[in-house]
């Protein structure tokens, strides 16, 4: 680092007041992007020196959050006759442009849990180009995690807090891949470089955790083998019999269709296949579950937002059963009252 700098303080957009305010290495500037909206910002970066010099840099970058998608052929309000086709596109990211001697390390992510889901990590040219050297010394010492004993009960418990809502609770796969069996487990430093800095397809990163920890969850996968799925099966298999002898209102699957197509279908497709990071609901074992199928719509889980705070429990319930019994599943209704008891 160069000893002369005095401060960084970077700016959003027309601010007046310091978005962050660094005087010391590592020179890392953490931006939730869901508290600003989506569209064109402008991050202004002022480096001053203990003599007096100040330099200044602009960045401009682009807020596009998951699972927002984007409509190309369609207009917001436009009247429309007959037959239309339009494409829905989703994380489709440009990597922020950089000026001058500024420059952006790394990419956008998309995230919900801890700091936010944009991570910018960035280093100043001349004054901090020890900073960039830094982040590859960090990242040639990830395979040193392998080296750290894993604790599988620490990790179960780690698991339990951080990961199972989306990978379920044996990590069995629900609405992200199962692991237990999973041959990346194996890998440490691909297992630990994932969780640690999260994927494009929608998984948010995990920089806080610690390299122990991380042992930890290792530890505790390795443990399940491939019978971790098993426990969550057996009701998943059994859900449908006892279910599938209530009658399912026509009414209610085509309001639930409405719902899904106007809600869900951009990422889950209207076909139930489900679209990359977004898994298939068609032929999907996890539904039989009605609880959990009434959590996700109202609370979300992981790159899925919820969507208590917009549908009613009428509009839950039905596409709820929409889903529950199309595209080949059979597992019964839902009704208003059970989701009333979830909220």
């Amino acid at each position: 680092m160069n000893q002369n700098i005095e401060r960084i303080e970077v700016f959003l957009d027309e601010s007046k007041e310091p978005l962050q305010v660094l005087t010391s290495p590592p020179f890392k500037v953490k931006l939730d992007t869901r508290q600003i909206p989506d569209g064109p910002h402008t991050l202004r970066v002022v480096t001053t020196y203990k003599g007096g010099q100040v330099e200044e840099e602009v960045i401009d970058f682009e807020v596009d959050n998951l699972p927002s998608p984007f409509i190309d052929g369609i207009d917001d309000g436009q009247q429309v006759r007959g037959e239309v086709e339009f494409e829905v596109v989703t994380g489709d990211y440009a990597a922020p442009k950089s000026k001058g001697g500024l420059s952006i390390v790394g990419a956008v992510v998309s995230a919900i849990l801890v700091l936010g889901l944009v991570w910018f990590y960035f280093a100043f040219s001349p004054s901090v180009t020890d900073v960039v050297k830094g982040q590859a010394v960090e990242a040639a010492g990830e395979g040193a995690a392998a080296a750290v004993e894993g604790d599988a009960a620490a990790g179960k418990e780690l698991f339990a807090a951080q990961c199972a809502s989306c990978h379920g609770a044996n990590a069995e796969g629900a609405f992200g891949p199962a692991l237990a069996g999973n041959p990346i487990v194996e890998n440490a430093a691909s297992f630990d470089k994932i969780v640690k800095e999260g994927t494009n397809a929608g998984m948010p990163p995990f920089a806080q955790l610690t390299d122990k920890e991380l042992a930890d969850l290792r530890a505790y996968l390795a443990s399940l083998g491939g019978a971790g799925a098993a426990p969550a099966a057996e009701p998943a298999a059994a859900a449908p019999a006892a279910e599938a002898t209530a009658t399912v209102d026509p009414a209610v699957m085509s309001e639930g269709e409405t719902v899904y197509l106007t809600n869900c279908a951009a990422c889950h497709q209207p076909n139930g296949e489900g679209l990359g990071t977004f898994p298939a609901l068609a032929g999907n074992a996890n539904l039989a579950d009605a609880n959990l199928v009434i959590d996700r719509i109202l609370n979300g889980a992981g790159t899925m937002p919820g969507f208590g705070g917009q549908l009613d429990d009428q509009k839950v319930a039905a596409v709820a059963t929409y889903i529950r019994n199309s595209w080949g599943n059979d597992f019964g209704p839902v009704t208003p009252d059970e989701v009333a008891a979830k909220r």
